[in-house]
C-alpha cells in the first residue's frame, strides 16, 4: 500500500509552508490528488518530483588559481 501524505507531513518534508504547497497544487507543480476533498501526497512521486527538479553545480576551473574547481550554480 501507498504511503499518502498530508499538507503538513509534505510542509515539513520540504521545509516550505503550507500555502506555498497549496498554490503548487493548484498549478499543477506537484503531483498529488484530493481524497475526500484534501490534498495528499504519494511520498515516492513526491519524492521522485524532488530528485528530478535537481540541479547539478556547473564545474570550471580558474587557471589563475592554479586549476582549483569553481562550483557555480546553474538556475533555468
Amino acid at each position: 500500500m501507498k504511503k499518502l501524505l498530508t499538507i503538513k507531513d509534505i510542509a515539513e518534508m520540504l521545509s516550505v509552508s503550507p500555502k506555498t504547497l497549496y498554490q503548487w497544487a493548484e498549478y499543477g507543480s506537484i503531483p498529488c490528488f484530493k481524497l475526500n476533498g484534501a490534498l495528499r501526497f504519494d511520498e515516492e512521486k513526491v519524492m521522485e518530483w524532488v530528485n528530478s527538479n535537481e540541479k547539478n553545480p556547473i564545474i570550471r576551473y580558474n587557471n589563475i588559481k592554479g586549476g582549483v574547481p569553481i562550483y557555480k550554480r546553474r538556475c533555468n
